[in-house]
């Protein structure tokens, strides 16, 4: 049992990852599952109060702050649900995986900042949502196919194909609400997968029950 926690009896109970260990990239993909979900449940409570806002439907913000509320209470929730269940990980091995994972996500971050101001330089501000939502796809792609994350292939594609498609048919207010609700049901769906995923890992099921095992022979040793 130690040998798959990395934790001797006498040791501490979070686990130590051996260096070049596959365990690496399975701690990182649970920590990007469950840090990547909240912050797509973040940015999907934004766009689902501007996608609403942008509509002009009649008693939309009551109906915006309704959904807002939703995609704050499901982050809650799926912050206290699984929390603990995704340890920072530390050895060398899982160093080198922070490391791109932390310039994959600043490079999104600086396109999507970026990026707006483009094309509201072109006099397109309603590209917005579309644009930033390309960037987020592209991270999600790349972290799919770096971490074997569930949910980022469907849910990075969909980024991708679906606000650059909104944009060949509407323009405005309409190519706003319509890319903002369709972005952000994706990133609720994605969240979800995510969060669920960590939650019924059977790797880290095993983990804690081995941690557990091992707290209760220590307290049995004299």
């Amino acid at each position: 049992m130690n040998t798959l926690t990395g934790t001797a009896p006498t040791g501490a109970p979070s686990p130590v990852l051996l260096p070049g260990s596959p365990d690496a990239k399975l701690a990182w993909r649970r920590r990007v599952c469950r840090i990547g979900s909240l912050i797509q449940l973040g940015f999907a409570a934004l766009w689902l109060g501007r996608g609403i806002l942008a509509t002009g439907w009649t008693g939309r913000l009551p109906l915006g702050l309704g959904l807002v509320a939703g995609a704050v209470a499901l982050g809650v929730w799926g912050e206290a649900r699984t929390r603990g269940l995704a340890p920072r990980p530390s050895d060398p091995a899982a160093r080198q995986l922070e490391r791109a994972v932390t310039v994959a996500t600043v490079l999104q971050l600086g396109a999507s900042f970026g990026f707006p101001f483009v094309v509201i330089a072109l006099g397109r501000p309603d590209l917005i949502v579309g644009t930033v939502s390309v960037t987020i796809g592209i991270l999600l792609l790349w972290l799919r196919a770096r971490l074997r994350t569930p949910g980022h292939l469907v849910a990075g594609a969909l980024l991708l194909v679906v606000p650059v498609g909104l944009a060949l048919a509407l323009a405005g207010n309409a190519l706003t609400a319509a890319t903002a609700l369709a972005v952000a049901a994706v990133l609720v769906g994605s969240a979800a997968v995510g969060l669920g995923s960590l939650c019924h890992d059977p790797f880290r099921r095993c983990e804690l029950h081995s941690q557990l095992l091992a707290t209760e022979g220590k307290g049995v040793n004299p």
